[in-house]
């Protein structure tokens, strides 16, 4: 992903907006898409942006390692509510 500056005239003026676009592949070639609309953004902001779109270096933990202790987290399943079930894991 990276930030596209992209500009709009509005009332006379020329406005430059930021856009988080993510390529991709395709069967005709690469594209590109958009993911969100920024906005105008100072430089500290597109730079957390960049930051927050890279892919982290850092390797995931395995879901399998051995772990000392164990976490338990109380949980009211009253307030608990499944969305946008795909069809095929709704059959329980």
């Amino acid at each position: 992903m990276y930030l596209r500056r992209c500009y709009r005239q509005k009332d006379g003026k020329r406005h430059a907006y930021w856009a988080l676009v993510e390529s991709y592949r395709t069967v005709r070639g690469p594209r590109q898409r958009v993911v969100a609309y920024l906005g105008e953004l100072d430089e500290q902001g597109r730079l957390g942006v960049q930051r927050a779109a890279q892919p982290d270096c850092t390797p995931q933990a395995s879901l399998f390692d051995q772990h000392t202790s164990q976490e338990w987290v109380e949980m009211d399943l009253r307030g608990v509510r499944v969305e946008r079930i795909h069809p095929l894991h709704a059959a329980f």
